[in-house]
């Protein structure tokens, strides 16, 4: 009996072991993680001077316009040549088609933040977040810029759906 009783208690302190050790794992990898986080908010970078406010809203009130209208040559003529070296009237119709269908029009908006994505190909690389209200949800809508010396162009526009 008491080499039963020796033998459960080796166990329990075993179990007790292994979780102490998990909780102080579980607190150091929070330590690291708030580190990184640390890291990267000191990695962002001002936006440019000519990336304003206004023209920001503008550029989003174009988008909703052309949008809502199904006016996919006017939502291609808001990216700059670099993306429109890469893209087509045609992909940006069959894909922002797809999307209006399952969301509907863009009603509401207001900016959010951006991210400073970085610098790469001679360019710094900027996401601006808007939230929004679709006819189906709410939703974020993510102009994507690349500032170079001659200025700064869109590059990318993402709607999504956060919710229904």
């Amino acid at each position: 009996m008491e080499k039963r009783v020796r033998r459960i208690e080796i166990i329990v302190f075993v179990i007790l072991t292994l979780v102490v050790v998990n909780f102080i794992t579980s607190i150091v990898g929070n330590v690291k993680t708030t580190e990184d986080e640390i890291a990267e908010i000191e990695e962002t970078k001002e936006l440019p001077s000519e990336i304003t406010r206004e023209f920001l809203d503008k550029i989003v009130y174009n988008v909703k316009t052309e949008y809502n209208r199904s006016n996919w040559d006017g939502v291609y003529d808001i990216f700059g040549d670099y993306s429109k070296a890469q893209l087509s009237v045609k992909d940006v119709s069959q894909g922002f088609n797809k999307l209006k269908t399952a969301i509907g029009k863009i009603n509401t908006y207001a900016y959010s933040h951006y991210i400073y994505e970085g610098d790469g190909n001679n360019a710094e690389w900027f996401e601006i977040h808007y939230k929004c209200r679709f006819d189906n949800g709410k939703g974020t809508i993510k102009i994507s810029t690349r500032t170079v010396e001659q200025g700064t162009e869109v590059v990318g526009i993402v709607i999504n759906l956060d919710e229904l």
